[in-house]
């Protein structure tokens, strides 16, 4: 599944173009095909057509593709959602397509989803969309302090993380592997976390979410589905196999309806 490191290398895919894929901002659309119209949330997307893209931003897990006028695409990947680009010619040929944009200097972005989670909306204020978002993890704002104020309640603390409300863009795998690099078992309590715990966990998810862009830039794509043995995670899909820090044995549960691995000799 997605999330903030995934998400934020189609961003930078789109924006600056990665691993020969070039970028369309600066491109125009000049032809809109909603192939499967039950990806369009809400929105006329062909609102979007004569409009050029003048910027590429995410925000959480979505991605906004800005043009020059006030309309937006915004675009949820959900679990199995990709954004890239193509020869036209290559559009046809592509699998699992629910969108397609055709640029004016002969490519076409496509959004493609297996699954047919992701979804797309149409704005003139896509704030709108994130009203209810926490903070983003990498931004300046999101200090040591700012993690503690939203650490509130009695919930298990990797309910509270992935919790969009408290920090935005932060998942189930990334919240498993910033608590097991900050030593904190993911069952307790959010209240029973020290400030030097909490310090700890705020350096550890901004460590595994920066992680975490280096290597979705490597891959490009990424398919959690094929990864055992080769994981690139400490503990993520990891239960049952020795801990790489200590070597116990990694344990695993549900933690708000999430499988949850954690280290039992190094997350006390």
């Amino acid at each position: 599944m997605p999330e903030l490191p995934e998400v934020e290398t189609v961003r930078r895919r789109l924006l600056h173009g990665l691993h020969g894929e070039g970028a369309v901002r600066g491109a125009r659309i000049v032809i809109v095909d909603v192939v499967d119209p039950a990806v369009v949330r809400s929105g006329a997307l062909q609102r979007l057509v004569g409009r050029r893209v003048v910027d590429v931003t995410r925000r959480a897990k979505w991605i906004t593709l800005h043009t020059d006028a006030a309309v937006k695409l915004v675009v949820h990947l959900k679990m199995t959602g990709d954004l890239h680009v193509v020869d036209a010619a290559d559009a046809n040929s592509a699998r699992f397509v629910r969108l397609r944009l055709f640029l004016d200097d002969g490519r076409c972005l496509v959004f493609t989803d297996p699954r047919r989670f992701g979804h797309v909306d149409v704005t003139d204020d896509a704030n709108s969309l994130f009203a209810d978002l926490g903070p983003e993890p990498l931004d300046a704002a999101f200090t040591a302090a700012a993690l503690a104020a939203r650490l509130r309640g009695r919930r298990a603390i990797k309910a509270t993380l992935i919790d969009q409300r408290v920090v935005a863009g932060l998942g189930n795998i990334y919240a498993d592997e910033a608590l097991h690099r900050a030593g904190i078992d993911p069952r307790r309590s959010t209240l029973s976390l020290t400030t030097i715990e909490i310090h700890a966990l705020h350096r550890a998810i901004q460590e595994v979410l920066y992680g975490g862009i280096a290597a979705a830039e490597k891959e490009l794509a990424w398919r959690y589905e094929s990864r055992t043995a080769a994981s690139p995670f400490s503990v993520y899909e990891r239960a049952g196999l020795p801990c790489l820090r200590c070597g116990t044995t990694l344990a695993s549960t549900s933690v708000a309806g999430r499988l949850t691995v954690w280290c039992p000799h190094c997350q006390r």
